[in-house]
């Protein structure tokens, strides 16, 4: 059965990734945090990361270092919920300073505790994100 205050939550942590806001990752987070993200991603980001700081360290620094500021936008495609999960298909887009248009597709699978996040598993094409990003 969907669970409308971890839909709620998801939405919070797309809202904080987007507005570069710390603190609200920080408070969404279990501090136990894991973050899963295919092995084939640009480095650092592939693999898998612990702890609530170094996480929201990690994604805002991917965000703000590498977008203009405002300019990513979350389309929510398909929600699916329930008691300890939330999983979201969206498509991402943003700009980069050099004027390029940023435009790949995501699955997040969210699991939570308490009101917390606990598991962020991320898929995402690592070959486009590559691709576009200069990576060999």
């Amino acid at each position: 059965m969907a669970n409308a205050a971890n839909e709620q939550l998801a939405q919070r942590f797309l809202a904080a990734t987007r507005e570069n806001n710390r603190e609200e990752l920080l408070r969404l987070f279990d501090p136990d945090v894991v973050w899963v993200i295919p092995k084939g991603a640009i480095p650092p980001y592939g693999g898998t990361h612990h702890g609530a700081e170094k996480i929201a360290d990690m994604m805002l620094a991917s965000v703000g270092g590498t977008f203009v500021p405002g300019s990513m936008t979350h389309r929510v495609l398909l929600t699916f919920s329930d008691d300890a999960h939330v999983l979201l298909e969206l498509n991402l887009r943003a700009k980069t300073p050099d004027g390029r248009e940023y435009d790949n597709y995501y699955v997040f699978v969210l699991k939570f505790r308490n009101g917390r996040i606990i598991e962020f598993r991320e898929h995402v094409d690592t070959a486009y994100a590559a691709g576009f990003f200069g990576a060999a």
